[in-house]
């Protein structure tokens, strides 16, 4: 399956992990799918929620309906919840049925939306957002989540010290993907936990910047 992810779609279900453990929920839920979608896809999330910050007032909801527990650190692992994992094979089987050889931002999307009961689903349902209209839109115009990357340069100039923390964070992710492919979980974890302690630092500069509609990019 992760192997017919594409490079958004992989940083989608990573951020997932973050944002679960961001939380303390001991499982990769439907809802942290959504909130990673969100996250590295901000030309999907316009396109479906008409804004690229959706994955902030999303957040918001999760933490109003669940309950937020003690921060999990990146070292430990996360396994996806059962309804997570059925949302991924949803997500191949959407793929499939676009004929798209590489499961993509929007097979994710089209996967929750299938999982009818998943919390997730019942977000987007509050938002209109329909399992039906979605995917004949998506027929109709297909979406490149290659381009999400894109959209975010283009939206205004970032302070240069948030670049730069970006640029660590995702030659870090880059080299965990690496020891995961070569089975090095250990140096796997290590990289995992540097992850996540250069995400709180990047918090604290946006929160520094006072630029709070960035908080989750």
């Amino acid at each position: 399956m992760f192997e017919r992810c594409s490079e958004t779609a992989r940083r989608a279900i990573h951020s997932s992990r973050y944002m679960a453990g961001r939380v303390g929920s001991p499982e990769i839920e439907t809802e942290h799918l959504l909130l990673g979608l969100l996250r590295e896809d901000k030309v999907l999330a316009r396109r479906c929620l008409g804004s690229p910050w959706a994955a902030n007032a999303l957040w918001r909801k999760i933490e109003q309906s669940k309950p937020v527990r003690e921060k999990i650190p990146g070292s430990r692992e996360i396994p996806l919840s059962s309804a997570s994992k059925h949302v991924l094979a949803l997500a191949e089987e959407e793929a499939d049925l676009l004929s798209n050889k590489h499961v993509c931002t929007e097979h994710l999307l089209l996967g929750l939306l299938r999982e009818e009961k998943c919390f997730a689903a019942e977000i987007l349902h509050e938002l209109g957002v329909r399992l039906a209209a979605t995917r004949e839109d998506l027929l109709r115009i297909p979406h490149d989540d290659s381009a999400s990357e894109e959209f975010v340069r283009e939206s205004g100039p970032m302070p240069e010290d948030i670049v730069e923390l970006r640029t660590r964070i995702r030659s870090i992710v880059s080299r965990m993907e690496g020891a995961i492919a070569n089975h090095d979980f250990v140096k796997a974890r290590a990289y995992s936990d540097e992850e996540s302690t250069e995400r709180d630092k990047l918090y604290l500069l946006y929160r520094k910047h006072g630029l709070s509609d960035w908080i989750y990019d």
